[in-house]
């Protein structure tokens, strides 16, 4: 099960993050928009091959750098408070936090540390980095 939460974290975080690195603004280093309405760690995963399953997690903190000379040299960081997660159902979410997904009391964070920008557009990238999901 943390395989399928991997695949799903991973695209929704590059996501999250692709959308930031060369937006209209200057160089420099920039905080996420957490209690505003321009960032979200969200999720889509299949439930039982039927429907999707939507969810996000509420609380995050990160930044990024941007390098407009030379985007390649950009940088982005990212934690993920485990224990936020979201599927808009309590008994779901609790089960989620449990051992046997997140396990928030082991494993409170998420974390995600580029290593490599890529420019692939005008105001678009590829984003490659770590990401730490339960100790992995």
């Amino acid at each position: 099960m943390l395989t399928l939460l991997k695949k799903v974290t991973i695209p929704a975080l590059a996501l999250l993050l692709s959308n930031m690195a060369f937006a209209d603004q200057p160089g420099g280093t920039y905080k996420f928009d957490t209690k505003g309405t321009h960032q979200f760690v969200m999720f889509k995963i299949s439930h039982l091959g039927y429907s999707w399953l939507y969810g996000q997690f509420n609380d995050f903190t990160g930044d990024f750098t941007v390098d407009a000379e030379n985007p390649e040299n950009s940088q982005v960081n990212a934690t993920i408070q485990t224990a936020s997660v979201d599927s808009n159902h309590a008994e779901r979410d609790k089960h989620l936090r449990g051992d046997d997904f997140l396990d928030v009391d082991e494993y409170p964070t998420a974390t995600f540390k580029s290593t490599n920008i890529e420019k692939t557009g005008e105001k678009t990238a590829k984003i490659t980095g770590d990401f730490t999901l339960h100790g992995v």
